[in-house]
């Protein structure tokens, strides 16, 4: 009887905790994506309107201008890790070992994050209809339309997905460097696209703005799983007790 009790009051207490959790989690994520939203909407608008001219061509110049030419080949290498014959094998590869450690949630996920953000990509492109800027030749050539950045979007959709389940699963420094050295990747894949010329500055923002309230929507999922997987655990561990008396 005590034991019940106790099992009882466990669960209780877990149940608060987890409640409590998924409260904070739920307004951070409301949050997040009415700003997303906003933010997005604020500068799709400066593109129709061409109000963000101005800025697009003084940020590409001054950047054109004040950074060395000897960036040039890598800057090359890491835009190229934005493109879908790079992401696609790397994202075969990853789901490959996620399955292979039992972590077949996570495996989805990231699949899920990363197809999701290339629709999204390819879907605002054909709807904007935005040219690829001419302010500087670079010699690099790119395709296809520029509003939002393809690369910005499948950057955060595949590598700020990656990024976050494997710092999950870390702790102390190892998490942190994981975390950090995911957001500097994603950083230096839409400034790659800024300085070999075939983006505007407001692309990239774009990009990085229509990424996150996708791979937002799929961290809810993540998130509610582990909330009750977390609550079903003592559950099951109660009604073994049970069977085995």
């Amino acid at each position: 009887m005590l034991r019940t009790l106790l099992d009882r009051e466990t669960l209780r207490k877990l149940a608060n905790r987890l409640t409590l959790a998924a409260i904070v989690w739920l307004a951070v994520t409301l949050s997040l994506s009415f700003f997303v939203i906003w933010a997005f909407a604020e500068i799709t608008e400066e593109v129709i309107e061409g109000e963000s001219r101005r800025f697009d061509r003084a940020v590409l110049l001054w950047i054109h201008a004040n950074f060395p030419a000897w960036l040039d080949a890598p800057m090359s290498l890491v835009t190229a890790l934005g493109y879908y014959s790079v992401v696609t094998p790397l994202l075969a590869v990853s789901v490959f070992i996620f399955l292979r450690r039992g972590w077949r949630l996570s495996a989805t996920l990231l699949l899920v994050s990363t197809v999701g953000g290339a629709l999204l990509t390819t879907v605002l492109k054909a709807v904007f209809h935005r040219a690829r800027p001419e302010v500087f030749d670079s010699g690099y050539v790119a395709s296809f339309y520029s509003f939002p950045s393809g690369h910005a979007t499948v950057a955060v959709g595949f590598y700020g997905m990656l990024t976050l389940l494997v710092a999950y699963r870390l702790r102390g420094p190892a998490r942190w460097a994981v975390a950090v050295s995911g957001v500097l990747l994603v950083l230096l894949v839409g400034f790659s696209r800024l300085y070999l010329g075939v983006h505007y500055p407001t692309d990239v923002l774009a990009g990085f703005l229509a990424a996150p309230l996708w791979v937002i929507s799929v961290g809810v999922v993540y998130a509610t799983w582990v909330s009750i997987r977390g609550l079903r655990t003592p559950e099951t561990r109660r009604k073994r007790r049970r069977t085995l008396r």
